[in-house]
């Protein structure tokens, strides 16, 4: 994994390293070449014009004495930018210039016709045959009075060329990027061995759930990206191995809960097949088989209630119906159970009919469960209140029982599947962890609230939510 991250890091640094120099080299050598044409032009300029100024006013038949006066001044300028000087007279003819005799100078009569009207000739062309392309500038000759021309002075170089410079300087550019490529090459070995680290521990820790073991952690500090990515899935192995350890529970309670009554079932029936029980006893232990055959449905019918409300398959029914009558007939379904386990009912609930709006029986489903968690851990001579209030336009229904409440640690966590908060399995303390998840899925489903309230050694309360139902409804 660090060479495929290192590579694929690398091909883009090199990629941008390349560019900048590109970039930057291409730019400095046309900002070089635009200034060296403009300092040439200037330079050619200047000179032509001081070569004139030195010039004007002289006589008609000065042929002769520029050859003799100007030689050395035109071959200094020749020297100096590297350009040669031409002088014309007003005829048109060369009386002077720092090019081989051999040279045939055929000036261009365009060039020539337009310094003598008094314009400044400058053009990169051919200017002289023989020289090939050439950036030549022209100035005119002035009479004394400054009116006249009287002649005209180009001076003329081969075409600017800056290639060499451009090379140097992309050069220089290259060095500098292939010094930055071997800098980063070692900083990105470092920094992708920082990174790959904590993702080849998450690709180990990976391989290490899929067989089962959910033990492993990251261990990255919470700084960064990678610190955050590395606690959600720590967070993530803890809830894994949180659900795989409920799963073993679910696994062993389920066994235990479906063992128990089939043994007694099975005891039972062997005993009236045998006649250990006497026929005088049959009825007797045959309403005991029909009890735990009962209770042995209900744990299917909520296991695969659990199947078809992770599947999606439930659908909810929402219409106006009457709580206070599904409250009743919850109480009066558990009432045995409630006598039995000598706890006090203390019933608030309104004799007049209250409406809401959702699934009657799912809702009868949601009271019947709290009531059955309210009934498995409340003491004897305990309490158990159930009732409802309204909330604005809502109505909220409450179960709450005495006894020794949620611990604030589980309180998150009774609503997820197969979890129990007390892990023996007495009487009193039957189940699979289920109730309180179905109870939890219903409420979503009708898109209300769950609450839960809890003093640890004095009581429990669940409620929830139901939007009320208008008269319009009815």
């Amino acid at each position: 994994m660090h060479k495929r991250i290192f590579v694929r890091y690398f091909n883009a640094c090199a990629l941008i390293i390349l560019l900048t120099v590109f970039i930057l080299g291409t730019a400095t050598t046309t900002v070089y070449t635009v200034q060296s044409v403009q300092e040439q032009d200037r330079n050619m300029e200047n000179a032509a014009s001081k070569i004139a100024s030195m010039l004007q006013g002289m006589p008609v038949n000065y042929n002769v004495f520029v050859g003799t006066v100007m030689a050395g001044s035109i071959e200094t300028v020749k020297e100096t930018i590297g350009s040669d000087v031409i002088i014309v007279n007003q005829w048109g003819y060369v009386v002077q210039s720092t090019l081989d005799e051999s040279v045939a100078l055929n000036l261009p009569s365009s060039a020539v016709g337009k310094v003598m009207s008094g314009e400044i000739y400058r053009r990169q062309s051919v200017f002289i045959e023989s020289m090939g392309n050439s950036y030549t500038v022209g100035v005119p000759i002035f009479a004394a009075d400054g009116d006249a021309t009287i002649g005209c002075v180009f001076v003329t170089a081969p075409q600017v060329r800056v290639s060499s410079v451009m090379y140097s300087i992309l050069g220089v550019y290259l060095l500098c990027g292939l010094g930055a490529l071997l800098f980063a090459v070692v900083l990105l070995y470092f920094i992708t061995r920082q990174i790959t680290r904590p993702l080849n521990e998450m690709a180990a820790a990976a391989k290490s759930y899929s067989k089962g073991d959910f033990s492993r952690r990251i261990s990255v500090p919470p700084e960064g990206e990678l610190g955050a990515l590395a606690g959600t899935f720590n967070h993530m192995a803890d809830n894994l191995d949180r659900l795989e350890n409920m799963r073993r529970d679910f696994i062993a309670d389920v066994s235990h809960e479906l063992r128990t009554p089939m043994t007694t079932i099975g005891g039972f029936v062997d005993g009236i097949l045998d006649g250990t029980i006497p026929p005088e006893m049959e009825q007797k232990y045959l309403v005991l088989v029909s009890e735990e055959v009962k209770r042995l449905t209900r744990m299917v019918n909520n296991l695969l209630e659990v199947a078809r409300v992770q599947s999606g398959e439930i659908t909810y029914q929402m219409k106006p119906f009457n709580l206070t009558e599904i409250g009743h007939r919850v109480v009066l379904t558990i009432e045995d159970r409630i006598s039995k386990e000598k706890i006090n009912l203390n019933l608030q609930l309104p004799e007049d009919a209250v409406y809401a709006v959702g699934d009657r029986d799912a809702i009868y489903r949601v009271i019947y469960n709290l009531m059955d968690n309210a009934v498995k851990f409340t003491p004897e001579n305990g309490e158990i209140t159930i009732g409802l209030r309204r909330e604005k336009k809502k109505i909220r229904f409450f179960v709450r029982n005495t006894g020794q409440g949620i611990p604030e640690e589980e309180v998150g966590k009774i609503f997820e599947r197969f979890y129990k908060t007390d892990k023996s399995r007495g009487e009193n303390r039957r189940g699979v962890g289920l109730g309180l998840y179905m109870v939890k899925n219903m409420i979503e489903a009708h898109h209300e609230d769950l609450f839960v309230t809890s003093k640890e050694g004095e009581f429990a309360e669940f409620s929830f939510t139901l939007q009320e139902a208008a008269e319009s409804d009815m």
